[in-house]
């Protein structure tokens, strides 16, 4: 009997219409380096956050790394952050020159006459208290960096997130709100000088390409064949893992074409993402925030890392970011009600 795998991630955007895009793309190389979709693109991005300079980068930590450059930090700068971040952050403020000062509470930071920047990640597209940390911002004349890797559509208080920073970062990762499988922008208030920047070789690019239409074969089929699927085209160097070491370079056409079609669909993508969100929140009694998206739906749970393994026995594959405090369920497209009532059903069971 067949039973419909139910993942946290592995391209959790990609529709048809996009993998058809990027089938397109793989057999046309003339339109992968350069062409229309960049400018498209950064109009987009630009109609979205007016007022902001957008520079279109191959990654989302790339973005990250020239906004900490920008800065000029010198050696013991500290640069605030959540302590519940993913790995990218610190290691960008360590590439900058800075010393990433983690806190588990970015309204009650520990300031110094070295800092220099704080940065905001809106975790699980979950708006942070941005009037607050402006106020911080402006009081200690700090740069305030606003991480919307998680969080591209959500809303404070009626603006988009990603407009109240002096930057802002945007991911279109494979996992991320849109995915174009690498891929990130910049936006700043001020013109930067930022450095000049390659772009990716044809190889990379046709990686990238190959991945959404590999993942077509390998989602449905994941528990049995899917995952020796995506373990033997690793193995063959046909995709990027993906934190796999990543040089700063531009975002090619090919892909910000492929994020421009996900662009269309973003905000019912995060529809999609809050209602499956209410629904975990209703039926766990847990909090709901109207303001969020939701990338994913974050759980407290006792021992998380037992609950992934054991639910991988019902073919769910839950997600672990970014500790071993909670787990995160799936609010993608691909998943509907039915397929979150099942989660739900396995965590009561299991909880």
């Amino acid at each position: 009997m067949f039973i419909k795998p139910i993942l946290i991630g592995i391209s959790p955007n990609a529709q048809a219409d996009d993998i058809w895009l990027a089938l397109k793309l793989l057999w046309q190389p003339w339109r992968w380096q350069t062409g229309s979709g960049l400018a498209l693109l950064k109009a987009a991005i630009s109609r979205k956050f007016p007022n902001r300079q957008v520079y279109l980068v191959n990654a989302g930590r790339t973005a990250l790394l020239l906004a900490l450059q920008s800065l000029k930090l010198k050696p013991g700068d500290e640069v605030i952050h959540l302590d519940f971040t993913c790995g990218v952050v610190p290691g960008a403020i360590r590439l900058a020159g800075g010393v990433p000062c983690p806190t588990a509470d970015l309204t009650k930071p520990e300031i110094t006459p070295r800092t220099k920047a704080l940065i905001c990640q809106h975790t699980f597209g979950i708006p942070d208290d941005l009037s607050r940390l402006q106020a911080i911002c402006r009081q200690y004349k700090l740069t305030l960096i606003e991480d919307c890797a998680h969080s591209l559509g959500a809303k404070y208080r009626g603006k988009p997130v990603g407009s109240f920073g002096d930057m802002a970062i945007l991911s279109f990762g494979r996992d991320k709100i849109i995915s174009s499988v690498f891929g990130g922008a910049l936006l700043s208030k001020k013109p930067l000088n930022l450095p000049e920047l390659p772009c990716p070789n044809r190889g990379w690019i046709m990686k990238q390409l190959f991945h959404p239409v590999l993942m077509l074969a390998a989602v449905p089929t994941y528990f049995w064949l899917g995952k020796y699927l995506i373990y033997l085209a690793r193995k063959l160097n046909l995709i990027t893992l993906p934190l796999a070491d990543l040089k700063p370079e531009l975002l090619p056409n090919a892909l910000a074409e492929l994020a421009l079609k996900q662009w269309g669909k973003l905000d019912r993508l995060n529809r999609h993402r809050q209602v499956l969100a209410r629904f975990y929140a209703q039926s766990l009694h847990q909090k709901f925030d109207p303001q969020g998206i939701y990338l994913r739906y974050p759980l407290p749970v006792k021992n998380p890392l037992q609950l992934i393994k054991a639910a991988k026995t019902k073919h769910l594959l839950l997600g672990n970011w970014y500790d071993g405090r909670i787990i995160n369920l799936p609010t993608h497209i691909k998943i509907n009600l039915s397929d979150a009532a099942r989660v739900i059903q396995f965590i009561k069971t299991y909880v």
